[in-house]
């Protein structure tokens, strides 16, 4: 993630008090002076800069993706990323292909096909954990990777009617089919995502262990659900082979970061994401603002894939291991629990409102709402003493280390005569009672010069 710093300034000229709004960017200063241009071009340094989407309304378990520590939030802002990456869905079929999955120009359904055992029948039905597990991955209002090029490859291990079982033997036969195609399109990473499991213990399958392994060494990254049996994920498969190094095993956390109820654990799960009451397409006839509500370690199962999938898209070179590394090093862990994180650029301004989502969200309003935008900070002199006040996000606030925030960034207070040189502000700060979802804050400090900045610089966890 960019180490770089946002900032909020407030300025104060003799006895004019004034309090402009920064506009974010490379070079932005406060409105009315004329300043030259500071873009990294004249120096030979010019950086690709990309554009991230956002959900508005798109429900706790999305929004949670983003900021593992805000408990109110509710909007989801999506990395915009360029290259693709195949996502292998081991599971029932795909309905609505063509109406609702239609609507995601970046998802690509590039291969379908039924893996069948011996006896089986030559149809399917069951169509509806398929389709709910893509829509949390890559479909309309509800994908974790909406702006992620993504291309289906859908293996259907489930043969009948809905509602119908499948076997460990046609999970092998199912993997055993990705390992090939992938190797016979080396054009872009894959990723497995298997959010089917065992329902009783002790059901081990040195068949499906070694598969998964081979599938791993080939440079597959491979995602299993932990289960929901409330026990020892080691006792299921397959989430028992989490334990490998590549392959990830996912719990499922509630709205309050707790482990979910029913959540098998232990040392086989190496993630957690969110996993109660999760919206997904509503079938069989999707609509727009309709969601069917779905608990349990699949649908954490299909956002941790969407998290990978965003990571191996950014880097595509990552092994299964790196990408695992990766998503473990950028979890917010609480609770035992190590949330799954997916974080757009800190400079984008997701609504366009002229406030970048990482100033929104210190200030405690919605990066994905142009409507809501940051109160101007307010400065004031008292003889010799400065007054910056405003409000920020009550529940960043961490008062035993106030500069630093409960999601990992830092901020500070900074200072300037003349908008070229600044400095950390030496000053004493003071908070008053949330009111909601604000904090009140004020920054006093000792100042005797006619002219005088301040700005809050905000910057990103490492």
């Amino acid at each position: 993630m960019s180490t770089s710093a946002s900032r909020f300034r407030s300025g104060l000229t003799g006895l004019l008090l004034s309090a402009p709004l920064l506009v974010p960017g490379s070079g932005g200063e406060c409105p009315g002076h004329d300043y030259p241009s500071r873009g990294d071009s004249a120096q030979g340094r010019e950086i690709v800069m990309v554009p991230n989407g956002a959900v508005t309304d798109a429900g706790w378990a999305l929004a949670r993706l983003n900021d593992g520590a805000n408990l109110n939030n509710q909007s989801f802002t999506y990395p915009e990323t360029s290259n693709p990456v195949r996502l292998f869905l081991i599971d029932s079929g795909i309905a609505a292909a063509d109406t609702w999955f239609s609507r995601n120009p970046n998802l690509v359904i590039e291969h379908s096909e039924l893996v069948r055992a011996s006896g089986d029948p030559t149809y399917s039905n069951a169509v509806e954990h398929g389709s709910r597990m893509l829509s949390l991955i890559a479909g309309p209002e509800t994908g974790a990777a909406l702006g992620t090029p993504v291309h289906l490859v859908s293996l259907n291990i489930y043969p009948g009617d809905e509602g119908s079982t499948t076997t460990s033997g046609r999970m092998i036969d199912a993997i055993d089919r990705v390992i090939e195609y992938q190797a016979l399109h080396e054009d872009m990473p894959g990723v497995i995502c298997l959010a089917s499991g065992s329902s009783t213990p002790g059901k081990n399958s040195a068949q499906l262990e070694s598969i998964i392994s081979e599938a791993r060494d080939a440079g597959i990254t491979v995602i299993v659900c932990a289960g929901n049996q409330g026990g020892d994920a080691a006792e299921y498969v397959p989430s028992a082979y989490g334990v490998q190094d590549g392959v990830i095993c996912v719990g499922a956390s509630d709205a309050d970061n707790q482990h979910l109820a029913n959540t098998n654990q232990g040392p086989a799960v190496d993630l957690y994401a969110p996993g109660q009451q999760v919206r997904t397409l509503n079938l069989p006839t999707p609509e727009s603002g309709s969601y069917y509500l779905m608990n349990g370690t699949s649908p954490a199962t299909a956002l941790a894939t969407a998290a990978a999938i965003i990571e191996l898209s950014k880097n595509p070179g990552l092994s299964p291991q790196e990408v695992e590394n990766a998503l473990t090093a950028d979890a917010f862990t609480v609770s035992q629990n190590a949330l799954i994180q997916v974080h757009p650029d800190p400079e984008v301004d997701s609504d366009g409102d002229g406030c970048i989502d990482l100033l929104e969200t210190f200030f405690g309003t919605n990066p994905a709402d142009p409507a809501a935008t940051p109160e101007p900070l307010v400065l004031s002199r008292t003889g010799n003493q400065l007054r910056l006040e405003f409000e920020m996000a009550a529940d960043l606030f961490v008062p035993g280390t106030p500069f630093t925030l409960s999601n990992g960034s830092t901020w500070k207070i900074r200072c300037s005569e003349n908008l070229q040189d600044w400095t950390e502000a030496d000053g004493s700060l003071s908070t008053g009672a949330a009111s909601g979802a604000k904090l009140p804050v004020t920054f006093t400090l000792p100042a005797s010069a006619k002219s005088c900045f301040l700005q809050v610089e905000v910057s990103p966890a490492p």
